[in-house]
């Protein structure tokens, strides 16, 4: 009879996992990412004036 699969063990340090740590490490120094940093910096271009009325018309229940 065979183990479930839920009894197999994994390896303690998967690829995906050491990624991730390598990552998170990354992060905590001081200077973020640069691609972090270009999305923080660019210019808000959304306007959102006409999508709140959308959403308030359908609050009020006008839906057509």
């Amino acid at each position: 009879m065979t183990k479930h699969l839920t009894d197999h063990r994994n390896a303690p340090e998967t690829g995906r996992k050491r990624h991730f740590w390598a990552i998170e490490r990354q992060g905590e120094m001081d200077t973020p990412h640069p691609a972090i940093r270009a999305l923080n910096q660019r210019p808000q271009t959304r306007n959102d004036g006409p999508r709140m009325q959308h959403f308030l018309r359908i609050d009020r229940g006008v839906t057509a």
